[in-house]
C-alpha cells in the first residue's frame, strides 16, 4: 500500500465529516464545508487506483484468480455495511415506513444507488449509497483488467465516457441530477476507470529518477491545482462538480503523492494519518449516523451544546467507535470471511 495515498484517504474522509456537520451548526452550510462532498469522488477515483496497484498484474499472471479477488472485496465492503444498516434500523424509525421492506432490500443488497428517488438511496445509513457503486466497480474489475490491459483500449473507453457524460449532465433537468449523476453506480463508473488509468500513468513515471527537490514542487503544484479547483467551483453548476470538473486536480494529487518523492509525501506518511486512513471505512460508514444521533438527542432533550464543543467531542467518539470497529471487528471477520470462503 502506498503510505501518502492511506493518509490522503483520511483527509478526505475529514472533508465528507465536514460537509455532513451543517445539520449541527449553520456555520457549516458555508460553501468551504458543503463543498466536502469531493470527497467522495476522490474515493472512486482512488479505487480504481489502488485496485490495480494491488490486483491488475496479480489478475494478468493469474495469481489471484476472479473468486478471491471478489472474496476480498466482500470481505471488505459487507460486515461493516450490515453492521451500520442493523444499527441505523435500531436508531431510526424505518419500520413504520410503508416501504420499508423494499428499502431494506435495496440497502441489503447495495443495490439502493440504481433507484434514482432519494427515499431509496439516502434509507438507512445513507453514506452506504457509495458502497453500491463500489460494488459494481468490483463486480467489472476482473473482466477490465483483461479486457482493457491494453493502454491504448483503456484510454478510448474513458475518453468515450469523458464525453458523454457532460453532455448527459448538460441535458438532464435539474430535479434529476443527484439521482442520475452523483449516486448512479453506471455513472459514477467512469471515475473508476479514471483511477485504472492512473495506475498505468504511475507505472511509467515511477521508474524515472525523480529529485526530492522535483518531487516536494509536483506535490505543491498539485495542492495548488486542487485548491484553485475547490474554491472556484462555486461558480460551477453543481451537476459537473459531482464527478467531472474534479477529474483533472484530483487526478493530479494522486499521481504527485503516489510517488512519495517529496516533503509533503513525508509529512503524511507519519503514523497517525496513516492510521486515520486504514480506519477511514468505517469513519465514513460510522460519522453520520453519530451526528443523526446526537441531533436528534437535541432536539427531544431541548438542550444545545456549542458547535465548538460538539463537533470536536462528535469527531472523537467517531475516530474511537472507528478503530474499534476496525481492530475488534473489520480485520478478524475479513480474515475469517476470507479463510471461510477460499477454501
Amino acid at each position: 500500500m502506498i503510505d501518502t495515498l492511506t493518509s490522503l484517504r483520511f483527509i478526505f474522509a475529514l472533508m465528507v465529516f465536514g460537509a455532513h456537520c451543517y445539520v449541527i451548526d449553520d456555520s457549516f452550510s458555508s460553501f468551504f464545508f458543503k463543498e466536502g462532498f469531493v470527497g467522495v469522488s476522490f474515493f472512486f477515483v482512488l479505487s480504481g487506483f489502488i485496485i490495480s496497484y494491488n490486483y491488475q498484474k496479480r489478475l494478468e499472471t493469474q495469481r489471484v484468480t476472479r473468486r478471491n479477488f471478489w472474496v476480498a472485496r466482500f470481505a471488505r465492503v459487507y460486515p461493516l455495511h450490515w453492521l451500520t444498516l442493523f444499527i441505523s434500523i435500531l436508531c431510526g424509525a424505518y419500520l413504520l415506513t410503508p416501504d420499508w421492506g423494499r428499502h431494506f432490500f435495496a440497502s441489503f443488497t447495495l443495490t439502493q444507488a440504481y433507484i434514482p428517488q432519494d427515499d431509496y438511496f439516502f434509507s438507512f445509513n445513507s453514506p452506504s449509497w457509495s458502497l453500491c457503486c463500489e460494488q459494481l466497480f468490483y463486480i467489472l474489475f476482473p473482466f477490465l483488467a483483461l479486457w482493457l490491459k491494453e493502454d491504448k483500449k483503456l484510454w478510448i473507453c474513458f475518453l468515450l465516457m469523458a464525453i458523454a457524460v457532460p453532455i448527459g449532465m448538460y441535458l438532464t433537468p435539474e430535479e434529476s441530477i443527484k439521482g442520475y449523476w452523483y449516486v448512479n453506480p453506471v455513472t459514477r463508473f467512469p471515475d473508476f476507470v479514471l483511477g485504472m488509468i492512473l495506475y498505468r500513468i504511475y507505472i511509467k513515471v515511477a521508474k524515472r529518477q525523480i529529485s526530492h527537490h522535483a518531487g516536494t514542487l509536483l506535490e505543491i503544484l498539485a495542492v495548488i491545482v486542487f485548491i484553485l479547483f475547490y474554491f472556484g467551483a462555486e461558480n460551477i453548476d453543481k451537476v459537473y462538480r459531482y464527478s467531472c470538473y474534479y477529474w483533472l486536480p484530483v487526478a493530479f494529487l494522486l499521481l504527485a503523492f503516489s510517488l512519495q518523492r517529496g516533503t509533503l509525501s513525508r509529512l503524511l506518511s507519519c503514523r497517525i494519518l496513516k492510521t486515520g486512513g486504514e480506519i477511514s471505512y468505517g469513519f465514513y460508514l460510522i460519522h453520520l449516523m453519530v451526528i443523526t444521533a446526537f441531533v436528534d438527542w437535541e432536539k427531544s432533550s431541548g438542550s444545545a451544546i456549542d458547535s465548538i464543543v460538539s463537533v470536536p467531542l462528535l469527531f472523537a467518539t467517531i475516530i474511537g467507535l472507528s478503530l474499534a470497529s476496525y481492530y475488534f471487528f473489520e480485520k478478524p471477520l475479513n480474515k475469517l470471511i476470507k479463510k471461510y470462503l477460499n477454501n
